[in-house]
């Protein structure tokens, strides 16, 4: 990616940061990173970091599209338990009615959607009738976030770590 869709990557890490974490400070047992879509090793790689570190991560894809605008795809997490990691790909934000903080919602297949406490992520096994619908919220709430800026200061530490 070039500095302009890396920055528009970084904006969206921010955006997402703050509509699930709200006004919570992020602990060093969660991560939320950012990159092209993962292919199946690297997934079984990022299983065994989340296990190895004992960190959350919390990963959003993003394609380029025709414009070279990098778009968020989807978000897949890796949450190490015990000595194991379960791992749910092609999630999606959803903001629920009435609710400050976004939740992530699996696949329709998976039971349940999942919040975002400070240094974990906990699934929930209800799935609210609203959840499909919250996701156009989100959406439209992220593309705003985006626009306007995000203020994180001592909430959340964005680093950038780009290949040569």
């Amino acid at each position: 990616m070039n500095p302009v869709q890396t920055a528009h990557v970084r904006a969206h890490v921010a955006a997402v940061s703050k509509l699930l974490l709200g006004d919570k400070v992020m602990s060093p047992s969660l991560m939320i990173l950012a990159g092209d879509p993962l292919n199946p090793p690297v997934r079984l790689e990022f299983g065994r970091t989340a296990v190895e570190s004992r960190v959350d991560l919390i990963y959003l894809e993003f394609v380029v599209d025709d414009a070279g605008v990098p778009v968020m795809s989807a978000i897949d997490m890796f949450l190490p338990r015990d000595t194991i990691c379960y791992a749910w790909t092609g999630c999606r934000l959803s903001l629920l009615p009435g609710k400050p903080r976004a939740v992530i919602a699996p696949k329709n297949e998976v039971r349940g959607h999942f919040k975002v406490l400070p240094g974990e992520v906990v699934q929930v096994r209800s799935k609210p009738a609203a959840l499909v619908a919250g996701m156009d919220r989100a959406a439209e709430r992220v593309a705003a976030l985006v626009r306007d800026g995000v203020d994180l200061k001592g909430q959340v530490v964005l680093r950038e770590h780009v290949e040569a």
